[in-house]
């Protein structure tokens, strides 16, 4: 009982962080501290009740979700600025549009994916030019611009906060902990029956 609802409460931050994004900005902390809190107090569970080998694999599933937490916040900011100007993309090509606000979005977009492989000095120098390019993209509101530039200040773990549109290498390492925790956790439970 207590591996099941660890497992729920871990898969509930994954899923509230994949949410988060489309929450309110002012409520996301709130929800993410509660679903948090929620694995932690059932990684005690399973601290008292497990064999050593379980309480480190849920040790490690307890780290890669405060992992998730850290970055979460950040994450959020940067998915929604995401779809936010994906939303204001040319709907025919965007790389060839004249109309300067599709363009922007599609060059703010650009930036954005770009910028943790930007080197420090180039960072600053087009930290001005993203401004420029949210603004006149006309996709995100002064308090959601102000956010991204916050965010595209610290350039730390920028490529997990980014995601891929194909691989996101942070949730595949939960996922892989996550996995290595359940195996465990079904191998301890058949043990027990046999």
């Amino acid at each position: 009982m207590a591996y099941t609802q660890f497992l729920r409460a871990a898969d509930l931050l994954v899923r509230t962080g994949r949410e988060l994004p489309a929450i309110p900005h002012e409520s996301r902390k709130v929800l993410l501290d509660q679903k948090v809190t929620g694995v932690v107090e059932a990684q005690a569970g399973v601290a008292v009740l497990g064999p050593p080998a379980i309480t480190a694999r849920a040790r490690d599933v307890l780290e890669q979700s405060l992992g998730l937490e850290k970055l979460a916040l950040p994450r959020a900011v940067l998915r929604s600025a995401v779809s936010a100007l994906e939303a204001h993309w040319c709907p025919r090509n965007a790389e060839s549009c004249e109309d300067p606000h599709h363009g922007s979005a599609f060059v703010a977009l650009q930036l954005l994916v770009e910028w943790g492989g930007l080197d420090d000095d180039e960072r600053w120098e087009q930290l001005d030019f993203l401004q420029f390019t949210l603004q006149e993209s006309r996709s995100l509101t002064t308090e959601q611009i102000d956010q991204v530039l916050d965010v595209a200040k610290s350039v730390v773990c920028w490529d997990r906060m980014m995601g891929g549109w194909v691989r996101d290498p942070l949730l595949e390492r939960f996922q892989a902990v996550r996995d290595e925790f359940a195996d465990a956790a079904c191998g301890a439970r058949g043990s027990l029956v046999v």
